[in-house]
């Protein structure tokens, strides 16, 4: 009389508990954030916002974003992410229409510093703000970047490519 034994309801809604919480698991969303991708070139020196960003979501940890209101210290092209290592943390910003040309530069030096490049074939002077302080690749090309206004930009930049450049960093 097996019929009469009674039905294990507890362990079929165990099981149907189980296989519930294994379905949400496999096909839950992913957690996303809104992080803003550029809708048209952004220069060095501009700051994030509505007019120059649309926030798109991404899966959390995939990108680190920046936030609206940060001002770039590198160009960032049409339809790519702005990323935190593309603002400047120290709020320190290149005028807009500057160039950056890279250039070594000495120890210390940091981002938002002034400086005054000495241009050692002519003795001439120009102005200028660390807008990046360069990577630690011992093989890079130049050791950081200098944002130089546009008139005084191919000077700078020449006497860089020639070694004829002398960075002098503000204490104050």
């Amino acid at each position: 009389m097996l019929w009469f034994d009674p039905l294990p309801w507890g362990r079929w809604a165990l099981v149907a508990m189980v296989a519930a919480l294994a379905l949400y698991l496999e096909f839950r969303p992913d957690p996303t954030v809104e992080v803003p991708f550029a809708v048209a070139d952004i220069l060095p020196g501009e700051v994030v916002d509505e007019a120059s960003t649309e926030f798109r979501p991404v899966p959390v940890g995939l990108l680190d974003g920046a936030e609206a209101g940060d001002v770039t210290s590198t160009r960032v092209l049409a339809g790519e992410p702005v990323l935190a290592s593309d603002v400047d943390t120290d709020s320190a910003v290149v005028p807009n229409g500057w160039w950056i040309v890279g250039v070594t530069l000495p120890d210390g030096a940091a981002v938002g510093d002034d400086v005054r490049l000495v241009l050692l074939a002519t003795g001439e002077e120009v102005e200028g703000i660390i807008a990046h302080p360069g990577s630690d690749d011992p093989f890079a090309a130049a050791d950081g970047g200098v944002a130089v206004p546009t008139d005084n930009a191919a000077a700078v930049a020449l006497a860089a490519a020639d070694g004829r450049l002398a960075v002098l960093v503000s204490t104050g």
